[in-house]
C-alpha cells in the first residue's frame, strides 16, 4: 500500500505543480496597474496605506491584475511637483490620488485624463452629488473623482443664542438674518463677540475660503469666469461681499478687526469660541471634529450639547443661492498617457464603491463624497458627519485652482484687511484689488461682470 501511494503521489504531482506554475506565470503576464499616493507606511496618511492593503488583493484577483502602490509621503507641494514631472515626462503611474484644488491648472497643461466616457456608464454616479462632480471637472470636463471632502458652515453656543433671545434651533436664511442675530447677542451680551468672520492677511487662506468667497458665492458670485477664461475684479456680488464685511466690522461692530489681524490670529479666535467669548464662527468641519474636540487644546468637554451648527445662507438677493459651503479634498485622476487606461478606471470604480469607501471612513472620518455612504451605518454613527454631509454637500463649492490663484488670494484677504480697519471703503479696496490682479494676470485676463 505504501509502495503504490508512492506511486500515485508521483503521477498526481505534475499534475498538482502545473496549475500552480500556470497561475505564477499569468500573474507574471498579467498587466500592472501603478497609483501614485502621498502616504507612507508609519508616517503621512499611514491609514490610507493601511487601506490599499485591505482592498487590493481582491480587486486583482477580480480584473487579474497586478496593482502597484508606490508611496511618497512628502510635502503637498513637493508632491505635487512630482506628479507634474512625472505627468509631463511620461513616467507617471496609472492613477495618482491627487488634491481636488489642483485639477484646472494639471487640466489646463493637458495632464489629466478626462472621465466622462467612463462617467456616463457608471452606475455609481447617480450616487455622487453633482457638487463632488463638478468639483472634479475644469471647463466642462470631468478630471477627477472626489473620495473625501470637507464643508465650511456655521458653528454657534447654542446656550448665548437662545439666551439672547434667537429661536432654535437657529437657521439663517439670509445675511439679514445673521445679522439680526449678532444685533440680539450684543444687546444681551455686550461683553461678547457675536461673530468671528475671517478678514485679513494674517487670517491666511482662512480669510479667503471661511470668510470672502463664501461671501462672494453666497452673493451669486465668481472670482474666476470659465466661459471667457478671466478673472473677475469687480461685480455686483464682490461689492455685496465687501459692504457685509463693512457692517460687520466697521458699522455694527460685531466683529473685532484688531483682534483678526493681529499675530496668531486665528489661534486667539479659536481660544475665544471655546470659552464663549464668540458667539457664531465661520469654519470647517474639522473646527468641530478637532479643534473643539474634548480633550483637545481647545476643546470642549460637553460640545455636542453646547455647540450647534447651521448651514451659510445665500446673500437673499435675486440669483444667490439658498445656501453655500465651500469645500477641499481628493480623489482619483488617470494619466492620459497611461497604456491601462480603461483598467486604470475599472481600479478607481472599485476603490470608489460603497463598501470600499464605508471602510476608508472607519479610517479617515471626513465629509464622504456619496449620497449612500453619508447615510450609510458606517457615517450615520457620527452625526455631525453624516447629517452635514447630506445637508450642506448640495450647496458647496470650490476655489480655483489655477497658477495664479495663490497671489489672487493675498489680494483677496488684503482687500477685505483694507476694509474691516476702515482704512479703505469697499469702493477703494475692489479699485486696489483690481489694478494688483492685472499685475498679475494681466490687462486682458480680467474681467469686470
Amino acid at each position: 500500500m505504501k509502495s503504490g501511494l508512492k506511486i500515485v503521489l508521483v503521477l498526481l504531482a505534475p499534475l498538482i505543480f502545473l496549475p500552480a506554475c500556470r497561475r505564477r506565470q499569468e500573474i507574471a503576464k498579467a498587466p500592472t496597474v501603478r497609483i501614485l499616493e502621498n502616504a507612507v507606511k508609519g508616517g503621512l496618511n499611514s491609514d490610507l496605506l493601511n487601506w490599499y492593503q485591505e482592498r487590493i488583493p481582491g480587486i486583482e484577483q477580480e480584473l487579474g491584475i497586478k496593482i502597484e502602490i508606490i508611496p511618497a509621503g512628502i510635502r503637498d507641494e513637493d508632491f505635487k511637483a512630482r506628479a507634474a514631472l512625472d505627468l509631463k515626462s511620461g513616467r507617471a503611474a496609472d492613477i495618482i490620488g491627487f488634491d481636488q484644488f489642483w485639477v484646472p491648472e494639471f487640466a489646463e497643461a493637458g495632464f489629466l485624463l478626462p472621465l466622462d466616457r467612463y462617467l456616463a456608464a457608471w452606475p455609481d454616479r447617480s450616487q455622487y452629488y453633482d457638487s463632488m462632480i463638478d468639483m472634479g471637472s475644469f471647463k466642462g470636463k470631468t478630471y477627477l473623482i472626489m473620495r473625501l471632502t470637507d464643508l465650511r458652515m456655521l458653528f454657534y453656543h447654542r446656550e448665548l443664542l437662545e439666551q439672547a433671545g434667537v429661536a432654535m434651533p437657529w437657521q439663517p436664511q439670509n445675511w439679514d438674518e445673521i445679522m439680526d442675530a449678532c444685533r440680539k447677542i450684543k444687546t444681551r451680551f455686550p461683553e461678547i463677540m457675536p461673530i468671528e468672520l475671517n478678514a485679513g492677511v494674517e487670517m491666511g487662506e482662512a480669510t479667503t475660503m471661511q470668510g470672502f468667497l463664501m461671501l462672494l458665492y453666497g452673493a451669486g458670485g465668481e472670482l474666476f469666469d470659465q466661459h471667457t477664461g478671466k478673472w473677475v475684479v469687480d461685480s455686483p456680488a464682490f461689492r455685496r461681499a465687501l459692504n457685509f464685511y463693512q457692517k460687520i466690522y466697521v458699522d455694527e461692530k460685531f466683529g473685532d478687526a484688531e483682534l483678526v489681524t493681529s499675530p496668531k490670529s486665528r489661534e486667539k479666535t479659536f481660544e475665544l469660541f471655546s470659552k464663549g467669548k464668540i458667539a457664531i464662527y465661520v469654519e470647517g468641519t474639522w473646527f468641530y471634529t478637532s479643534i473643539l474636540k474634548p480633550g483637545e487644546a481647545w476643546g470642549i468637554s460637553d460640545r455636542d450639547q453646547r455647540i450647534a451648527w447651521a448651514r451659510m445662507p445665500g446673500a437673499g438677493d435675486p440669483g444667490a443661492p439658498l445656501f453655500i459651503s465651500l469645500s477641499g479634498g481628493n480623489g482619483f485622476v488617470l494619466n492620459p498617457r497611461s497604456k491601462n487606461q480603461d483598467l486604470a478606471w475599472k481600479v478607481v470604480a472599485r476603490l470608489n464603491s460603497l463598501p470600499s469607501l464605508e471602510r476608508l471612513f472607519e479610517l479617515q472620518a471626513l465629509t464622504p463624497t456619496r449620497k449612500d455612504l453619508s447615510a450609510s451605518p458606517a457615517v450615520a454613527r457620527l452625526p455631525f458627519i453624516s447629517e452635514t454631509a447630506q445637508q450642506i454637500l448640495p450647496f458647496t463649492r470650490s476655489r480655483p485652482g489655477l497658477s495664479d490663484y495663490p497671489e489672487i488670494s493675498f489680494q483677496l484677504q488684503l482687500m477685505t484687511e483694507e476694509v474691516v480697519t476702515g482704512r479703505l471703503s469697499p469702493e477703494q479696496a475692489l479699485a486696489q484689488f483690481g489694478k494688483a490682479v492685472e499685475l498679475i494676470v494681466g490687462k486682458d485676463n480680467v474681467i469686470n461682470k
